[in-house]
């Protein structure tokens, strides 16, 4: 085993070809929000652009470090949708007049969790072990808890089936 930092690949921020791809896989996880948020259109959330370019360059830069940790291993669309929970979380992108910023984060990133895991679930043949009082637990954790990114990744995966 070498410690040669050549035999690893490096981190390089993203381009804006890749934003745009993170930014519709963002768009399809939270297709619903409105409904969930029983706001009248999307366009009334305001979105601080630059803090989700931060969030897309640190799932970015931890494809680099899934790659070294785990000898190889893709991240997987599971562990990105998880990580993109998480940093909405922490960085709180989203805004909007009618509610405070970490409620509204919080909702976007449940909802973002419990699409994902749809979406996730579908693509491969499982099924999502989730029921009304698991979704308030969710929203618990994510408002009050202090969740690192590895237990978000664990609840998602622990939640699929099959």
């Amino acid at each position: 085993m070498t410690n040669n930092k050549n035999n690893f690949p490096q981190y390089e921020p993203i381009d804006e070809e890749t934003v745009e791809i993170l930014m519709s896989k963002l768009q399809c996880y939270v297709k619903n929000i409105t409904d969930v948020l029983k706001i009248g259109k999307s366009a009334d959330i305001f979105c601080r652009r630059e803090v989700l370019y931060e969030i897309f360059n640190r799932i970015e830069m931890r494809r680099v470090y899934f790659h070294i940790f785990h000898n190889g291993i893709d991240m997987g669309e599971l562990n990105e949708g998880c990580l993109l929970c998480f940093w909405i979380l922490k960085l709180m992108p989203f805004e909007h007049d009618k509610f405070s910023n970490i409620t509204l984060n919080t909702k976007i990133a449940l909802c973002l969790f419990i699409n994902m895991l749809g979406y996730v679930a579908a693509k491969t043949n499982r099924k999502i072990n989730i029921s009304g009082i698991i979704i308030d637990y969710l929203s618990y954790a994510f408002m009050y808890r202090d969740l690192s990114k590895e237990a978000i990744m664990a609840l998602a995966e622990s939640l699929l089936v099959g």
